[in-house]
């Protein structure tokens, strides 16, 4: 018979992609994983991974078994922490692409935080894709997102309005506009966040459908770095408006606006798909819309003044 155990053993594996690590995580001996992950093989007459050099990629049937096992696993804690826990906090894993960290999740989380004290979070703050795989892999319950989500498993909902703004340093030639060309972007340098950022993928679509030329000048994992290279004018970024509020009041930085063209998105809310009956998520949406209505446009209209 499978028990609670063998599916606990095959998400870890199947998590961290490697038997050994797996082992030294759950305080568990290597051939005691082996022997549980070849139970499960055995039982139901399929193959859970493929072993390749150095790790271990899983199967389709894998893929199948883990979707049903982190169902199990997730109920089992629900039931835990509703009946056993009761009194105790309950941990939430969310997930926060650095956009949506930087202008919404702190503030978000914390006035969660004061309504709800019996609610926990442990936050993990990567790129719109590292943070699909980890709900993928149970690894975060919910997250809010500014990417594409492209896993049919993962419920999105957009949910809070943003707007993007091509800014520059106040010492860049383009500073002495505020309306600017297509034609003016050629070949000219950018700062941009790295390859599976929301934001980055926007400004790369962007830039192919117009056929713009573009360089690289700099390539950060964070919004900080990103900004204090621009405002020392090694080139322009493409960046929420929401993050540049003081840099733009400070006379650091300048607004761009392309003619008959803006940025405008949404961040999403995300969750797997097995997940959507958790009361908790119920209370995150609501604060989620709280933010939804942020005078984004009256930011805008501020920036616009300062031009």
């Amino acid at each position: 018979m499978i028990t609670i155990k063998h599916l606990t053993i095959f998400r870890e594996v199947a998590r961290v992609k490697s038997m050994s690590k797996a082992a030294e995580n759950l305080y568990i001996s290597q051939p005691t994983i082996s022997q549980k992950i070849q139970e499960i093989e055995n039982y139901y007459h399929i193959k859970l991974f493929q072993r390749h050099s150095r790790t271990l990629g899983i199967s389709t049937e894998g893929k199948l078994f883990l979707e049903h096992a982190n169902k199990i696993l997730d109920e089992l804690d629900f039931i835990e922490n509703m009946f056993f826990n009761k009194n105790d906090q309950m941990t939430i894993k969310f997930g926060s692409t650095l956009t949506v960290a930087n202008a919404v999740t702190a503030r978000m989380l914390k006035t969660i935080e004061k309504k709800h004290p019996e609610m926990h979070f442990q936050v993990y703050v990567d790129n719109t894709h590292s943070i699909e795989e980890k709900l993928l892999s149970n690894e975060l319950d919910i997250a809010i997102v500014e990417g594409d989500i492209h896993n049919d498993n993962i419920i999105h909902e957009p949910i809070i309005h943003d707007q993007l703004v091509l800014v520059c340093s106040k010492e860049h030639p383009l500073s002495q506009y505020d309306v600017i060309t297509l034609n003016d972007l050629q070949h000219l340098p950018f700062i941009v966040r790295e390859k599976g950022s929301g934001t980055r993928a926007m400004l790369d679509n962007f830039m192919h459908h117009h056929k713009i030329t573009y360089t690289v000048e700099w390539q950060c994992h964070s919004w900080s770095s990103i900004k204090q290279a621009v405002i020392m004018n090694h080139g322009l970024t493409l960046i929420s408006a929401r993050l540049v509020q003081n840099e733009i009041d400070q006379g650091l930085l300048h607004v761009l606006t392309l003619a008959d063209w803006s940025w405008h998105r949404m961040f999403s809310l995300c969750y797997h798909k097995e997940k959507c009956n958790n009361p908790q998520f119920k209370i995150i949406r609501e604060e989620a819309l709280r933010f939804a209505h942020c005078p984004i446009m009256d930011l805008l209209e501020n920036i616009n003044k300062k031009q």
